[in-house]
């Protein structure tokens, strides 16, 4: 899984993103870190080893080989979406996980490339269909049961959803980014009998972001009859508007994780 880890900076090879970042940093910076030792060159080293290389690549390639024989294997007929969809802003992924540089990432355990979670992105589309709903009656509490299988009305009659939602695929594109804020009133957040103003020093916080990067999305049909075209042709429709205008990920107030779509089935 991991070669030199602790050797040389420019030696080091670490196979697995996942474990690095989960495990290995915190054994070899924790205390470091907690002193705010050298944390600037700490940063940097890890960035160095978050690179993204062949290995990286190289589970992207076989990832997005399975994701084909599933969708071949789901035949056209029952594929929703099948597509790429390029970032136009940064992608913020599991902000809140526990992390030694304060804001977290989420990687895949085995891979340790930077998916969007399954659940997430159903969540992302369940919550944006809700708040549609209520400016256009055309989306109905029906097709959102359909959907997603709550009822809206009744949560008794909850039911399985009929649509599946996978993981979206980084492509070969991708890149893993540094962003920075600076936290201008640290006391005040942390709780503390300070009034928020411009006299404390700014508090800098890196984290790691996805870049300029393409993801495939897939969405697959249950039960392919149960949808009429109109209404598949309207939960495509939505779902591109809710990767271009509402975002995934963490962040989307500020205007991350905002798509724009590249290919499509």
């Amino acid at each position: 899984m991991t070669q030199q880890v602790h050797g040389n900076k420019n030696n080091e090879v670490v196979k697995n993103k996942s474990l690095y970042w989960d495990k290995i940093i915190y054994k070899k910076f924790r205390q470091d870190i907690i002193e705010n030792f050298q944390k600037n060159e700490i940063i940097k080293e890890i960035v160095h080893n978050m690179r993204i290389d062949d290995t990286i690549n190289q589970a992207i390639k076989s990832l997005n080989e399975r994701r084909n024989n599933i969708v071949k294997n789901y035949s056209k007929k029952h594929t929703l979406i099948d597509g790429t969809f390029k970032l136009k802003t940064k992608l913020l992924l599991g902000s809140g996980l526990p992390s030694l540089i304060d804001v977290g990432i989420h990687l895949s355990r085995n891979y340790g490339i930077p998916v969007v979670p399954a659940t997430s992105i159903k969540g992302a589309f369940a919550h944006y269909l809700l708040e549609k709903m209520e400016e256009d009656k055309t989306i109905t509490k029906e097709l959102y049961k359909k959907i997603f299988g709550t009822d809206l009305n009744n949560a008794k009659e909850n039911q399985r959803g009929l649509v599946i939602f996978l993981d979206a695929l980084p492509q070969g594109d991708l890149r893993l980014e540094i962003d920075l804020i600076n936290n201008h009133f640290q006391p005040y957040y942390m709780g503390q009998d300070f009034p928020p103003n411009d006299w404390y020093n700014p508090v800098p916080v890196q984290y790691f972001v996805v870049g300029a990067s393409t993801y495939r999305f897939t969405i697959l049909l249950d039960k392919e009859n149960d949808f009429t075209e109109e209404e598949k042709n309207r939960i495509k429709t939505e779902f591109k508007n809710m990767l271009k205008l509402y975002g995934i990920g963490a962040k989307t107030n500020y205007g991350y994780g905002r798509f724009e779509t590249q290919t499509e089935n």
